[in-house]
């Protein structure tokens, strides 16, 4: 099967990362992949990386982009595309465009990843949800919300599809986590670490993590916070970094930018956690929950399908820095229910979250007709 991985975002963050897993796990299962990626993404290292020849394409206008929808489709029609599959939302008019003008009309699946906000049952849209054939949203509550927004013509063609997370890659003994600790300079042998991997952004919630360590619980435990993510938000940082000393947590707090293997490091932790007040899935803690780390996130989105609160993990109320200061403590004075909950994690992850079966998945719902 001939698939195009079309995603035009310049960005590089959780959905792009995806879609270059996409890119590499199809073609490793023997399908022919053709990326299609911004010319000045962050992406395309990446995609020059894996060895696959990529097509660059740039669209300027954001509605019906016609010039780069005309190109779209001749070569839908020279490379005999069975399917394509879009990744990012601002992409869905220009595939839909091209497919419309297209001659082999391939099947368009469409990754949903972000919450929907409001209807989108007009003309506009439903011209572009009769040329997609299938929405595959990453958790039963924005299926649900994709039921409730999205036109007619589509409820039909909407499908949940977990993400899939491969175990770490290597799994690190006690002396290679040891070295990790020392390398962030965390030099107490009993300290619980807790992780936060992420985008530095105000949507992320970093500022509540800071403000729950400095709960009165937590003052005299050694808990360190290791912060793992590229800037997106300078003013943010800057914010994040006062906000550290005005609390006098600067021994225990560790900023660090983005790297590329976060699962090795997020076994140097004893926790992980994801403030964000709502996020749609929760990425970050199912790759931790493979790592066999304990996890915590907040009680809203899609985390509550990944954490069952006291069996798989902890959550903590949404925005609320006492609460999860709360649960910190819980994982800081309890070692046996930490250790509990993170086996129970990483079983549950195996089960739900298993790459393979997401592959497998995808390529079938990409295949089908």
């Amino acid at each position: 099967m001939k698939i195009a991985e079309l995603c035009l975002s310049p960005d590089l963050g959780g959905l792009e990362l995806y879609m270059l897993r996409c890119c590499e796990a199809l073609r490793q299962g023997g399908d022919e992949i053709l990326p299609i990626i911004h010319p000045d993404g962050r992406l395309k290292g990446y995609i020059e990386n894996l060895g696959i020849s990529s097509l660059l394409l740039q669209t300027r206008v954001k509605s019906m982009p016609l010039l780069a929808a005309s190109r779209l489709a001749r070569l839908i029609d020279q490379q005999q595309l069975d399917a394509i599959h879009i990744h990012w939302g601002k992409d869905l008019p220009l595939a839909a465009l091209a497919k419309a003008l297209s001659r082999r009309k391939p099947r368009l699946v469409y990754t949903r990843q972000m919450m929907l906000t409001r209807s989108k049952d007009d003309h506009y849209h439903r011209f572009l949800y009769r040329q997609m054939d299938l929405m595959l949203t990453i958790t039963r509550q924005l299926e649900q919300v994709a039921r409730e927004y999205l036109p007619s013509c589509c409820v039909r063609k909407i499908e949940t599809l977990y993400h899939g997370v491969a175990p770490p890659a290597t799994v690190l003994g006690k002396s290679e986590r040891e070295a990790l600790r020392q390398q962030w300079r965390i030099d107490e042998p009993d300290a619980m670490v807790v992780g936060l991997f992420g985008r530095i952004e105000p949507y992320k919630g970093q500022h509540l993590m800071i403000d729950a360590l400095a709960n009165e619980k937590l003052q005299d435990l050694p808990v360190h916070l290791l912060m793992v993510g590229h800037v997106m938000d300078r003013g943010y940082d800057e914010a994040l970094r006062a906000q550290v000393e005005q609390l006098g947590l600067g021994t225990r707090v560790h900023f660090y930018d983005f790297i590329d293997e976060p699962q090795r490091w997020m076994q140097g932790c004893d926790v992980v956690a994801l403030t964000t007040m709502e996020e749609t899935f929760g990425l970050v803690l199912a790759e931790a929950m493979q790592c066999g780390v304990a996890v915590l996130g907040s009680d809203a989105g899609g985390v509550p399908e990944i954490i069952e609160h006291g069996k798989t993990g902890l959550l903590f109320s949404p925005g609320d820095s006492h609460s999860l200061g709360e649960q910190l403590y819980r994982y800081a004075t309890d070692h046996p229910l930490r250790q509990n909950l993170a086996n129970a994690g990483r079983q549950y992850a195996r089960t739900h979250f298993d790459r393979d079966e997401h592959y497998r998945r995808l390529r079938g719902y990409l295949a089908a007709k």
